[in-house]
């Protein structure tokens, strides 16, 4: 992508061709191009590949009409690799547990690809050269840790390593310092929070380029079994980071680092101390008030407590096994899998709802979908997606602001077994990566009809009760009008 002009000025640029801005109208655009406006916060830009710039808007091919479109999601008509997609899609297999990674470019990677892959993120080489690294956790409770699969701009794989780590007591380094990386999550600043899940576990940052090694950052304190992490940074000089503990009475954390030193870094630039630094505050969401309707939804308020017994006593009642989570536009998503419930956490008026994912995340909630949609894309158009934890027939899950649901793939072979996880889309969205944790696969997903993945992800997890004798249990009918 690139700014080659700004409110007409100069004449000689327009009109903008493909991925180029800044556009106001679809005359600033060449012929079939059309301008994309770009959501609050949005990076996502149909079809391109880049950074965007901040308050600027990009022309983008006219996509999506009926004649084009052959991707139908909820209609299972394809079977490849061991999966049963939905038609109009094609999958490969680009990485397997205990075997090189094999390059398109020719060769293989001296490492082997790492077991029990889990959490992922995808991360945009901050060189402009377009490339990304697809990282993912390694759930093994032996070696853990990190690996990065590195792709060129056009979406061919071209590398791989496992992360290093440093170990805070005796400096040495390490791929397998960490154990049982289960989630995680992107800081705003380009690193990973990889997430230990196991009684004394830590949320460690690291770099996913592997230039510098993984640290232990503050977010774990004294060590629990943490899930997954998220941030909410309105606010930079206040930001705010959430952490889910996977135990029968694992607090939902939120952590806030100094305010001196949150200062510091926006005034810098430079943030490889924010969650490093002394002087930070460990907090826990502790529900005061709760309504269950007869439908078995519910809303209540909460409070953020520093007693961390109250934390606990909280998830024993109300949220037991906090898994994903997701911050969208002072919105908090967290899943807990006992229950099997979606919260969704008002971060400013103190209240929230609670709803279940047994049927699907967000059923019932096509207002939710919208909002998340809307925040992303600057538009409620497309589907969003989410994983499946735990169940026969493992997915890919959608839903759109109709409040439609839709299996977009799942297991078509009866050997992939457990979770579906790491969900992450390229840059410009044009391949999906979805991890089936046994046997341990990466598959690219795309559309035959060339066209992006048009949406947005939320890192929660759905849980299915369905009979895993049926596959697409729940599906919708199409809509040609549906992106």
């Amino acid at each position: 992508m690139a700014i080659v002009a700004n409110n007409g000025v100069p004449q000689n640029a327009y009109p903008l061709q493909v991925c180029q801005g800044d556009c106001d109208i679809d005359a600033d655009c060449a012929e079939g191009l059309y301008c994309y406006q770009r959501g609050s916060d949005s990076t996502f830009v149909p079809g391109c590949i880049g950074s965007v710039h901040v308050d600027s808007d990009y022309c983008i091919n006219a996509i999506n009409t009926p004649a084009q479109v052959t991707y139908r999601p909820g209609e299972p008509t394809v079977m490849m690799e061991g999966l049963l997609l939905s038609t109009g899609l094609q999958a490969r297999k680009i990485a397997t547990v205990g075997e090189p990674v094999k390059f398109d470019t020719g060769g293989a990677s001296q490492e082997v690809f790492h077991s029990a892959p889990d959490g992922a993120g995808i991360f945009v080489d901050p060189s402009g050269s377009g490339d990304y690294v697809y990282v993912s956790n390694s759930e093994s409770p032996t070696d853990g840790g990190v690996g990065a699969i590195r792709f060129l701009s056009t979406g061919q794989v071209i590398g791989y390593q496992r992360l290093r780590f440093i170990d805070p007591k005796n400096g040495t380094i390490s791929v397998n310092r960490t154990i049982r990386n289960c989630g995680g999550g992107k800081t705003y600043w380009g690193t990973w929070l990889t997430c230990e899940e196991w009684n004394k576990g830590q949320v460690w940052e690291v770099d996913p380029w592997g230039k510098t090694p993984g640290r232990m950052t503050r977010l774990g304190g004294g060590g629990r079994s943490y899930e997954s992490a998220a941030y909410d940074n309105r606010d930079p000089t206040k930001p705010k980071f959430f952490i889910t503990t996977d135990e029968p009475d694992g607090p939902l954390v939120r952590y806030s680092p100094a305010s001196s030193v949150a200062s510091a870094a926006v005034s810098s630039g430079n943030y490889s101390t924010l969650l490093h630094s002394n002087g930070g505050t460990l907090e826990y969401f502790v529900v005061t008030n709760i309504s269950e309707s007869p439908n078995g939804t519910a809303s209540g308020s909460y409070v953020w407590s520093n007693n961390m017994q109250a934390g606990n006593a909280s998830a024993a009642q109300y949220h037991k096994g906090g898994e994903g989570i997701d911050v969208r536009d002072g919105k908090l998503y967290y899943t807990t899998k006992t229950q099997k419930y979606l919260f969704i956490i008002n971060l400013d008026d103190n209240t929230f709802v609670r709803s279940s994912t047994v049927s699907g995340a967000f059923d019932s909630q096509p207002d939710q979908v919208a909002r998340v949609l809307n925040f992303a894309n600057g538009t409620t158009d497309g589907i969003l997606y989410f994983c499946e934890d735990g169940a026969d027939n493992c997915g890919v899950h959608g839903r759109d602001s109709q409040g439609r649901f839709f299996t977009i793939l799942q297991d078509g072979s009866g050997g992939l077994i457990g979770e579906s996880t790491g969900l992450a889309f390229s840059p410009g969205g044009i391949f999906m990566y979805v991890s089936f944790q046994k046997p341990g696969i990466i598959y690219e997903i795309r559309r035959t009809d060339g066209l992006p993945f048009y949406g947005a992800k939320l890192d929660i997890k759905y849980h299915s009760n369905a009979d895993p004798s049926n596959s697409f249990p729940v599906r919708m009918l199409w809509n040609d009008n549906a992106k």
